[in-house]
C-alpha cells in the first residue's frame, strides 16, 4: 500500500470512530431525556389539620388535608389511627374519639400508584372539659350618675387553657366594648341595674355572674315621712309632738324616702323599748314604763350622703286616753 492509500484508510477509520462516538453520545443523551421524562416524582401532603384540636371523649373531630402530585398522578389515601374510629374516606374525614382520655395520632399516607408516597400525621387530644371559672366581677366605682359611665371587669380562668369568650348583658343602660372589660353607660332613671357576664370556653363549658350597678343623683336622700302603724290600732294616737302609745305594744315604723334606689342603708335607734328588723321598715316595741321615747333613723346612700329623722312617742301613765 502506498502512502496515499494509507492516509485514505486512516481518514476512513477516524470518520467511523467519530460516527460511532456520536451515536453513543446521542444514545446516552436520549436515555437521560427518556429517564427524565418517565421518572416518577413523589406526591406531597401540603396540609393536614383538625377542627378542633381537642375533643371530648366520644365526640367527633373533622380532619382536612391537601395533597398534590407533580406528575398529575391519581392519588390514593390511606388513613390510620392508634385509637378511635375514622369514617367518610376522601378529602375530608371524621374521627370519633374513644371514651378514654389521651392523645392520639391520625396518620395519612398518600400514594401515586407508581411507588411514590408521602406520610404525615396529626395529634388530637381527647379530654374531658373543665368549665371556666369567674374569679371576680368588679366595677371601678360603686355608683354612677344618670348618663354617667363606669368600667366593669371580669377576671376568669380556665384550667384547660381554652380561649375564653365573654357575653355581656344589662337590665338597663348601654354596654360598649368587648372581652374581659367593658364600659357601662347608665340610664337616666335612678335605680339599680344588673350587668351579667357569661364566659364560655368553646368546649361546652361556661360560667356566669352578675353585679349590681346603682344609678344615684349624688344628692342626699330625702326622708318624706316616718309612718307609724299599730298592731292594735286603738293604742295609737297622734299628738302635737308626735304619737301617744301604750306600754309594751308593737308598732311598725316605715321610713319613706323619695328617689330611693333600693340600696340605701337604714340605721335605727331608740331611747327606750326595743327595735326588731332592719331596712326601711322596722318593728318597735314600746317600753313598759311611762315616758317619752325618741325613735331615730339615719339613711345613707352609695355616694356617702346621710340624712336623719326622729319621732317622739309618749307612753302615758294610764290607758284612759285611748
Amino acid at each position: 500500500m502506498n502512502e496515499r492509500g494509507f492516509r485514505r484508510e486512516t481518514n476512513e477509520q477516524e470518520k467511523r470512530y467519530l460516527l460511532i462516538m456520536g451515536i453513543v453520545a446521542a444514545a446516552a443523551l436520549l436515555s437521560v431525556l427518556f429517564y427524565t421524562m418517565l421518572a416518577n416524582h413523589q406526591p406531597a401532603i401540603t396540609n393536614l389539620a383538625t377542627e378542633p384540636e381537642r375533643v371530648l371523649p366520644g365526640e367527633n373531630c373533622q380532619i382536612v388535608f391537601n395533597a398534590t402530585d407533580p406528575d398529575g398522578d391519581e392519588l390514593s389515601y390511606n388513613w390510620s389511627a392508634n385509637g378511635g374510629e375514622i369514617t367518610h374516606q376522601g378529602a375530608t374525614v371524621i374521627w370519633t374519639a374513644p371514651y378514654f382520655q389521651g392523645s392520639y395520632n391520625i396518620t395519612l399516607t398518600v400514594t401515586d400508584g407508581r411507588g411514590g408516597e408521602d406520610t404525615r400525621y396529626v395529634i388530637i387530644t381527647a379530654k374531658a372539659n373543665r368549665a371556666p371559672i369567674i374569679d371576680s366581677l368588679i366595677t371601678d366605682a360603686d355608683w354612677a350618675l344618670p348618663s354617667g359611665s363606669l368600667q366593669v371587669t371580669c377576671d376568669a380562668s380556665d384550667s384547660d387553657g381554652d380561649q375564653l369568650s365573654y357575653e355581656w348583658t344589662a337590665t338597663g343602660g348601654d354596654i360598649s366594648g368587648a372581652g374581659a372589660a367593658v364600659n357601662w353607660t347608665a340610664p337616666q332613671a335612678i335605680g339599680t341595674y344588673n350587668i351579667t357576664v357569661v364566659v364560655r370556653d368553646g368546649q361546652g363549658g361556661g360560667d356566669s355572674r352578675e353585679v349590681l350597678l346603682i344609678v344615684s343623683p349624688g344628692t342626699p336622700p330625702t326622708i318624706e315621712d316616718l309612718a307609724v302603724t299599730a298592731r292594735e290600732p286603738k293604742y295609737l294616737k297622734t299628738t302635737a309632738g308626735g304619737y301617744k302609745v301604750w306600754k309594751s305594744k308593737e308598732y311598725d315604723i316605715e321610713c319613706i324616702v323619695s328617689d330611693a334606689t333600693g340600696t340605701e342603708i337604714y340605721v335605727w335607734s331608740c331611747t327606750g323599748g326595743e327595735i326588731s328588723g332592719e331596712g326601711s321598715k322596722i318593728t318597735w316595741t314600746a317600753p313598759g314604763t311611762p315616758g317619752d321615747v325618741t325613735v331615730r333613723v339615719i339613711v345613707s346612700d352609695v355616694a356617702g350622703n346621710e340624712v336623719g329623722k326622729s319621732l317622739v312617742c309618749t307612753v302615758p301613765y294610764c290607758a284612759c286616753g285611748f
